[in-house]
């Protein structure tokens, strides 16, 4: 599905944008003519206290502000402000400037730099339709290359996503091919449905509940959508104390209340029969010809009884409730919600079929409460909406405008309680004309909090804990539902790269391989075959790679728009990462090269090492996230290929694997030196 393979792609690629150099406003007269003021000290106490705060004149940002034109209220009782710094964000940086966070835990210690900002675009691909996807692709790519900054962090997520799997990045190259490669990841109006929808419908098979399954499906979409922003602006709110900017993309919601009615029976039949009543799960014959209660559906893993309790639930919501809470939390870990309508100019709010629309007024009010939606929760956390323009860039550069200065002010809370309640901010400014913006408020810690922070901080996680994560993060970059997937590994002299399409080839096409190695580029052409899906080639370098390689892959077939990719990688010193293989029914039980690191649980998978050297595999096994050994074979052989070249191979048979996210362990020895390799892989169902 479109919005499932962006969602992965979204969890991998999404660049968080941090701040660059950020400058000194005037400070207050130094008790020495020639005294510099001092950049300030920003500290960690429990009481010390950061606000971030947006000052305009006329909507154009105010820079000469000093510390003392500032005033700061908490809970009615003034502070007194101790630090002040304007940041003035150079934006617009080349993605070459970018230092990117090699580790996962790197891109997380980033997220705590007080001056840095940090954007998480959120995808909401329950309430977008593919149209308004395809039209806020190409202003959304425009509004990241004017808003990064060299220090700056971006991240993406959508309803499906956990806050936790966000992948914080600099460099936006990942995101912008994912939005235009994957750009039909709105849901909206469209036919697709995950399991728990498609298990509705087999729930309630009869015509007079197709209204009741509509209403679940819609419920249950805008739940699942609210849920993950709470899910998000908690998180983050343990991230940093910072203001934090959701750029949510959506075309709003109804914000369902409380519908009795939708859990009552309906009638089924002229005979006046209703719908089963909801109760303990039938006795019956399972596929060994035991008897069992009940039992799961083999397609979609839910019963009877797990319908009628989400139909119960569901007719039980109070989302415009549920939105106050958030906005509420939103206020308590400084986060600010801009939200966007992808859609422009809406006129209508449902489409003309394939169901039957319903009246304009009531079709007018839907749209007038969705857009209203959008207002009240941007409004109420300092941010604001873009709606009803076509002008979507000009909107999306409000934004950035918006986003491009501040001031950062600290002081030292007068109440030392560590009571965990919140209090209220408030800041003025005592020259006139001047519209300022900040937090409401924050949480204050409680001494357990502070107690489990010096702990956690005492207490620093395993190193193979802590490598085991970093490593399987990568797996976020797993694009799905791309036409094309590419993996590539290297040694000194040569690069080996799998290119892998989504769907075997139609007629003969041609691909054209590139590698750029110390501003030296080496290419092969390979052809491919009409039925073939995937291929392997070496490409030999014209000079010993000793840094980065930049590989572009080209695939052109007659009468056929292009397929393209571009990846880039190091040489490994000693033992490089392995190739990927998968064999199954689905490759006609034949070795496949796989693109990415995604198996099914039906496949063997095959992990190939080139060998350099004396350099030699001794063992390996399967790991899980956290790097525990599981019981699983995994058989190791060595072979060498026609050109001479030394392989080591792991196989493992992915059946007794549960879905999820895993490593293959390389353990052995190169240039006489231990050494290990982890590789993660994922397997689906």
């Amino acid at each position: 599905m479109p919005s499932r393979s962006w969602c992965l792609i979204a969890a991998s690629v999404l660049c968080l944008v941090t701040l660059p150099a950020a400058q000194a406003p005037p400070q207050p007269p130094p008790e020495k003519p020639d005294q510099k003021p001092q950049a300030p000290t920003f500290r960690t106490e429990a009481n010390f206290v950061r606000v971030d705060v947006f000052a305009t004149r006329n909507g154009i940002p105010v820079h000469d502000l000093k510390l003392e034109d500032f005033q700061v209220l908490e809970d009615g009782t003034p502070q007194a402000v101790s630090t002040i710094e304007y940041v003035n964000v150079r934006t617009g940086t080349p993605q070459e400037q970018r230092d990117e966070p090699s580790t996962i835990q790197q891109s997380r210690d980033a997220l705590k730099n007080p001056r840095a900002r940090v954007f998480v675009l959120f995808l909401d691909t329950n309430h977008v339709t593919m149209a308004g996807s395809w039209t806020i692709r190409e202003p959304l790519i425009r509004l990241l290359d004017r808003l990064m900054g060299p220090e700056d962090l971006v991240g993406i997520m959508t309803p499906r996503m956990s806050a936790a799997d966000i992948v914080f990045a600099r460099k936006t190259r990942v995101i912008e091919g994912g939005l235009r490669d994957n750009w039909p990841w709105g849901e909206r109006h469209t036919l697709q449905k995950d399991e728990r929808e498609q298990m509705y419908e087999m729930c309630y098979p009869w015509e007079q509940t197709i209204a009741v399954v509509s209403e679940m499906i819609a419920r249950k979409r805008e739940r699942q959508t609210l849920e993950a922003l709470h899910d998000l602006v908690g998180w983050l709110r343990d991230q940093r104390e910072e203001r934090k900017a959701i750029l949510t993309l959506t075309e709003g919601w109804l914000l369902y209340g409380r519908n009795a009615g939708l859990a009552k029976l309906r009638v089924i039949d002229s005979t006046g029969a209703t719908e089963p009543v909801p109760g303990p799960e039938p006795i019956g014959v399972g596929p060994d010809g035991r008897l069992r209660v009940g039992g799961k559906d083999n397609n979609t893993g839910m019963t009877r009884s797990e319908c009628d309790a989400d139909r119960v639930r569901l007719a039980d919501i109070d989302d415009e409730y549920y939105l106050r809470e958030l906005m509420a939390s939103a206020n308590r870990a400084n986060a600010s919600f801009y939200t966007v309508d992808p859609r422009g100019l809406a006129v209508f709010d449902s489409p003309i079929g394939p169901a039957e629309p319903p009246p304009p007024h009531i079709d007018q009010a839907m749209l007038r409460h969705r857009l209203d939606s959008l207002h009240v929760l941007a409004n109420n956390t300092d941010g604001f909406a873009v709606t009803n323009s076509n002008d979507l860039d000009k909107g999306l550069k409000r934004i950035s405008d918006d986003l491009t200065s501040y001031y950062l002010l600290g002081y030292y809370s007068t109440n030392t309680k560590l009571d965990g309640r919140f209090r209220t901010l408030k800041v003025n400014i005592t020259q006139p004309g001047i519209d300022v913006r900040a937090r409401r408020g924050y949480k204050a810690a409680t001494a357990g909090e502070v107690a489990a922070a010096r702990s956690a901080a005492a207490a620093p996680v395993p190193q193979a804990v802590s490598a085991a994560r970093d490593t399987i993060a990568s797996l976020s970059r797993i694009r799905t539902g791309a036409p094309l997937f590419t993996h590539a590994v290297a040694l000194k002299r040569a690069v080996w790269l799998a290119g892998e399409l989504a769907q075997p080839a139609t007629a003969a096409m041609n691909a054209s391989v590139s590698v750029t190695a110390s501003g030296t580029t080496s290419s092969i052409e390979v052809p491919i075959a009409a039925g073939q899906r995937a291929f392997v080639v070496a490409v030999p370098l014209k000079v010993e790679a000793t840094g980065a390689l930049d590989i572009r892959l080209r695939i052109t077939a007659e009468g056929q728009p292009s397929l393209s990719d571009g990846i880039r990688i190091d040489p490994a010193p000693g033992i490089s990462a392995p190739l990927m293989f998968r064999r199954g029914s689905a490759t006609g039980n034949r070795l496949q090269p796989a693109g990415q690191p995604q198996f099914s649980r039906t496949e063997r998978a095959r992990f190939e090492v080139a060998l350099g050297g004396a350099a030699k595999i001794d063992s390996a096994r399967v790991l899980d996230r956290n790097g525990a050994a599981i019981e699983v074979p995994v058989a190791v052989s060595e072979r060498t290929d026609d050109a001479g070249q030394r392989w080591s191979a792991a196989d493992v048979t992915l059946a007794a694997l549960a879905p999820g996210d895993y490593l293959i362990e390389l353990s052995g020895n190169a240039d006489g030196a231990a050494q290990k390799v982890l590789t993660p892989f994922r397997v689906t169902r």
